[in-house]
C-alpha cells in the first residue's frame, strides 16, 4: 500500500491510497457495487443511506446520498451525490457539509480499480477538496487523511476477503 497526501499553499487536499488486494477485480467490484456497505468502509462512515434509490439497470449516476459521519459517536449527517459511475471499475460521489460548499471540507471520494492479473486487483481510493479549517496545522491535516486512508484500506482489506470467500 502506498499512500500520497499533498495540501498546496491555498488549502487543496489531494489525498490518496493505492492497495493491492489479492482476489479478482471481479470479487472486488462485486463489493464496491453495495455502494451503501462499500462507503461505509470509510471508518467516518457510520452509515450511507440512498435518498433516492437508484435503478441499478439505468444508472447511479446523480443518486443522492446521506453519509453518517461519525468518531466515538458524535459526527454530522453530510450529503452527498454519486458523480461517476463506470461499471466494473470504481465510482465517485461527493460529500459535503450540510451547511455549504464551502464548510466543513468540502471533497469528492473516488474509488477506482484497475485488475491485475486473474487473481489479483489495486484499488485506488482519493479524496480530493479544499479544507476550511485553515487553523488547523497542516502536519495534523496529513496525519489525520493518514489515519482515515489507511484505516480505510484496512476495512477494505478485510471486508473484500472476507465477501470474496463467501
Amino acid at each position: 500500500m502506498s499512500i500520497s497526501i499533498s495540501i498546496t499553499p491555498d488549502w487543496r487536499i489531494d489525498a490518496r491510497s493505492i492497495t493491492h488486494l489479492p482476489l479478482p477485480a471481479a470479487a472486488m467490484w462485486s463489493r464496491m457495487r453495495d455502494v451503501q456497505r462499500f462507503l461505509a468502509d470509510d471508518p467516518l462512515h457510520a452509515d450511507v443511506v440512498f435518498d433516492s434509490l437508484p435503478d441499478p439497470h439505468l444508472s447511479f449516476v446523480g443518486a443522492r446520498l446521506t453519509i453518517r459521519h461519525r468518531l466515538l459517536g458524535i459526527g454530522p449527517d453530510r450529503i452527498g451525490r454519486i458523480l461517476t459511475w463506470r461499471e466494473g471499475r470504481g465510482y465517485a460521489i461527493s460529500d459535503l457539509s450540510r451547511r455549504g460548499v464551502d464548510r466543513g471540507f468540502p471533497h469528492i471520494c473516488a474509488f477506482d480499480l484497475d485488475p491485475r492479473g486473474d487473481n489479483a486487483c489495486q484499488l485506488t481510493v482519493s479524496a480530493r477538496g479544499k479544507w476550511t479549517a485553515t487553523w488547523v496545522p497542516r502536519p495534523v491535516i496529513r496525519l489525520w487523511l493518514w489515519w482515515v486512508l489507511k484505516a480505510t484500506e484496512a476495512k477494505v482489506q478485510s471486508a473484500a476477503i472476507r465477501h470474496h470467500l463467501h
